[in-house]
């Protein structure tokens, strides 16, 4: 037999005779385990992101239900000339605002998660962290937003 006219996948042996190579397709150990490192490596990145922007959602929850009770407590220091005088109080128990009950209920929070301190120049108004946030987030009469961990009823 000729040798010059063997197909490409051909070979002979010893004795002339043709003998078939299987060609080989897949993937290596070693190829498999870099991707696995690529996507651990990307999914690292990644949730650390979503988990903080998550909690951006959270907190802007409880701030746009902030701002809504700032309305109120400047509503009432426009005609009073002072802030509503309340300890720690529970928003929706207070008589001094026009919010419904079920008006600041969100995805996170609910009306009992928002509690107001004021009198005289001053006041806070807050929602407590429940099991969404890390801290407490309130709002103060200079519009200042803080983070801060308190020792209240929750």
């Amino acid at each position: 037999m000729n040798r010059c006219y063997l197909q490409k996948n051909q070979q002979p042996d010893t004795a002339g005779n043709r003998i078939e190579k299987r060609s080989l397709t897949g993937f290596s150990l070693v190829e498999l385990m870099i991707v696995i490192l690529i996507i651990s490596v990307l999914a690292a990145v990644a949730v650390p992101i979503y988990r903080g922007s998550i909690q951006k959602a959270v907190r802007a929850e409880g701030e746009a239900a902030l701002g809504s009770i700032r309305n109120e407590v400047r509503a009432y220091y426009g005609e009073w000339g002072v802030y509503p005088t309340e300890d720690l109080g529970q928003i929706m128990t207070q008589d001094w605002h026009n919010i419904q009950s079920g008006e600041l209920d969100g995805n996170n929070f609910t009306e009992n998660s928002y509690y107001y301190q004021g009198g005289g120049s001053i006041y806070l108004i807050g929602v407590h962290r429940g099991q969404v946030m890390d801290l407490h987030r309130s709002l103060n009469q200079d519009g200042l937003f803080q983070d801060w961990d308190v020792n209240v009823d929750e």
